[in-house]
């Protein structure tokens, strides 16, 4: 069985293919977040509740509540209702989900994330490239409102941009500058306020030769920063912007922002 969570949530099992709507109801799709989220631990029953009704409101009798709608999604989760129960498990007032045999989504974005950093240069582009497509959406997109899931889907969102930089980074060290400025595009639309990805969509722009669109973008970030958050760039945003009005090659001043590494190949010169 695959499990996605970035986005809307989705589960596959075989030629059976469900989405958010297909679980039995709210709840009991809720439920199946909340397993999820916790990874394999069982979730007692307050925890839960306090997910399902978290303006008060929970029914007297909130263990019958629960089952029932356990019951109910694991009638419409699973086809043979004997593996329904041993992947949806019960404990004493608690519920896990057993993930043994489930690929869920957001374990895979992790660990790719993990072999990149420990990866040769062209074996951690493609790991990288794997885990910022895998992250399509945010997390649970559809429950954007639901205060129980705010903690995971910030830090997921904080996971997926420092994704994108850290590929962008790559690209930039690879020479690809164009990649480059597509990934550091794609962290700055999710974070507007990320200077990093400001500094790299200058970098790329002008190892691409577009100054005129550097100064444009350095016009943004120093506006967004004062009028949004009441900062200045940092001083190292100022150092990088100073060495392109000089225009130093952007090679060199990729070479401070890139580890050199022993894999490393040849970086086309530019001006």
């Amino acid at each position: 069985m695959e499990i996605s969570m970035f986005g809307t949530l989705q589960v596959r099992d075989g030629d059976r293919h469900l989405g958010p709507r297909d679980l039995g109801g709210v709840k009991p799709r809720q439920i199946l977040e909340v397993l999820l989220l916790a990874r394999g631990h069982f979730v007692c029953s307050d925890v839960i509740s306090a997910a399902l009704w978290p303006e008060g409101g929970e029914p007297r009798n909130v263990v019958a509540t629960l089952h029932t709608y356990v019951c109910v999604l694991r009638h419409h989760m699973f086809v043979d209702q004997a593996r329904a129960r041993q992947v949806i498990t019960t404990g004493p007032a608690a519920y896990r989900l057993v993930l043994d045999d489930i690929e869920l989504d957001l374990d895979r974005f992790d660990d790719l994330l993990l072999r990149a950093e420990r990866a040769p240069r062209v074996e951690r582009l493609r790991l990288r490239t794997e885990a910022s497509q895998l992250a399509c959406g945010p997390l649970l997109e559809h429950d954007r409102y639901d205060e129980w899931v705010q903690e995971d889907r910030l830090l997921y969102e904080d996971r997926t941009i420092r994704a994108h930089l850290d590929l962008a980074l790559d690209w930039l060290g690879e020479g690809d500058y164009a990649a480059g400025l597509r990934s550091a595009e794609t962290a700055l639309r999710s974070d507007p306020f990320a200077e990093e990805a400001y500094v790299l969509v200058m970098l790329a722009n002008y190892a691409l030769g577009r100054h005129d669109t550097v100064r444009r973008v350095l016009q943004r970030c120093r506006l967004v920063l004062w009028q949004e958050l009441g900062v200045a760039c940092a001083p190292e945003t100022e150092r990088i912007v100073a060495a392109m009005e000089r225009r130093t090659p952007a090679t060199n001043i990729l070479q401070s922002l890139v580890p050199p590494t022993t894999e490393s190949s040849p970086v086309r010169s530019v001006a």
